[in-house]
C-alpha cells in the first residue's frame, strides 16, 4: 500500500511540474487544525508543506506532511499523513478544481485518502460540484478498529433571479462497516442588502442510515433531518474577505421530538497578492450526537503560505 501512494505521488508531482519549471516555489509552516467537543474528544493537526508549483493561494501543486494528535478523557492516540495536493480555483467565482490523495498511519491501521472537488459552470446562471472524500472516522473507537467513509456527492446551483439563489446537493456515504448514507442538502439564499453582502438563508438537510445495528462507533440514527435560517455576511475590506455565518434551527432524530440546533462560522483571507497567503476560520455547533440533542463542537484552522520568489 505505501508504495502503491508512492507511485502515484511521484506520478501526479512529476505531471504537474511538467512545463512548469518557472513556476514560484512556496511552503507553509504551520497549518492548524484544532477541534473540541462535549464528549470531551479533541483533536489537533500540524501541517507542513512545500509546493514547487506556486501561483498563489489558490493554485498551487505540492505535498504535505501532517501530524495527527487525538484525545479523550484518559485515552489517546497520534498519527501521521503525507499527502499530495494541487489546487486551481479562479478567485472571482471559486470554480476550478482541488484534489489530495495520502496514506495516513495511526497505530497498524493504514489508510489511502482522497478528497477532491471540481467546480464548472454549466450554464450562465447555472454551476455544478462534483465532490469525492475519503478519509478516517474521527471517534476513539473508530479510530481504534481503523474504522473510515467514502463519500461522492454532486452539487447543482441555480440563480432563479437577481438576488435569488437555490442549491442542492445529493450523495452517498459508504462506511467500512458496511453501513450507507444516502444524504441531500438544499439551500436557499438570498441577497437581503447586496451592498453590504448580507444574505438572509434557508437550509435544509437530511440522511439515513442504511444499518443501524453496526457497533456505535459514531452517530448513526436511522433518520435525522434538520432545517436551520441563517444570516450569512461577505465582504472585502483591502484585498481581505471577511465571512460570517450565524444561523439557528430545528433538528429530528427518528421519530422524537424536534430539538433546537445553531451554527456560527467565521473566517478570513488575505490577498492573493504578495508574498504570503492567510487563511483562518472558526466555528461552534450544536446538534445531536450519540449522547443526545446538545452535542457541541468547535474548530479553529488556520494556514500561512510563503513564497520562495
Amino acid at each position: 500500500m505505501k508504495k502503491l501512494v508512492s507511485f502515484i505521488l511521484c506520478a501526479v508531482m512529476l505531471q504537474s511540474l511538467s512545463g512548469e519549471a518557472a513556476a514560484r516555489q512556496a511552503v507553509s509552516l504551520p497549518s492548524v487544525f484544532i477541534s473540541s467537543d462535549s464528549d470531551g474528544f479533541s483533536s489537533q493537526k500540524y501541517r507542513a508543506g512545500y509546493y514547487p508549483v506556486y501561483e498563489h493561494g489558490w493554485s498551487y501543486t505540492g505535498i504535505e506532511f501532517q501530524k495527527n494528535y487525538y484525545d479523550q478523557h484518559d485515552w489517546d492516540a497520534a498519527g501521521s499523513e503525507l499527502r499530495l495536493t494541487t489546487k486551481k480555483l479562479n478567485p472571482r467565482n471559486a470554480l476550478g478544481y482541488t484534489a489530495t490523495v495520502g496514506l495516513n498511519t495511526i497505530g497498524d491501521h493504514h489508510l489511502v485518502t482522497a478528497d477532491a472537488d471540481w467546480a464548472f459552470r454549466i450554464a450562465d446562471k447555472t454551476r455544478g460540484e462534483l465532490i469525492f472524500s475519503r478519509d478516517r472516522i474521527e471517534t476513539e473507537s473508530a479510530l481504534e478498529d481503523g474504522n473510515n467513509y467514502t463519500l461522492a456527492g454532486f452539487s447543482l446551483e441555480q440563480q432563479l433571479a437577481d438576488r435569488l439563489t437555490v442549491i442542492g446537493m445529493g450523495g452517498n456515504m459508504w462506511f467500512a462497516d458496511s453501513n450507507t448514507r444516502p444524504f441531500v442538502r438544499f439551500r436557499v439564499v438570498y441577497d437581503l442588502i447586496p451592498k453590504y453582502g448580507i444574505t438572509a438563508q434557508l437550509r435544509h438537510r437530511q440522511y439515513w442510515d442504511t444499518d443501524v445495528n453496526v457497533p456505535r462507533e459514531y452517530f448513526n440514527p436511522e433518520r435525522y433531518r434538520e432545517t436551520m435560517a441563517a444570516v450569512g455576511i461577505r465582504r472585502r475590506i483591502e484585498g481581505w474577505t471577511l465571512a460570517g455565518t450565524a444561523g439557528y434551527g430545528y433538528q429530528k432524530v427518528n421519530s422524537d421530538s424536534s430539538t433546537p440546533t445553531r451554527l456560527f462560522e467565521v473566517s478570513v483571507t488575505s490577498p492573493i497578492a504578495g508574498k504570503t497567503f492567510f487563511q483562518a476560520s472558526a466555528g461552534e455547533s450544536k446538534a445531536a450526537e450519540f449522547h443526545g440533542p446538545d452535542y457541541h463542537y468547535r474548530y479553529l484552522s488556520a494556514s500561512l503560505f510563503f513564497s520562495l520568489d
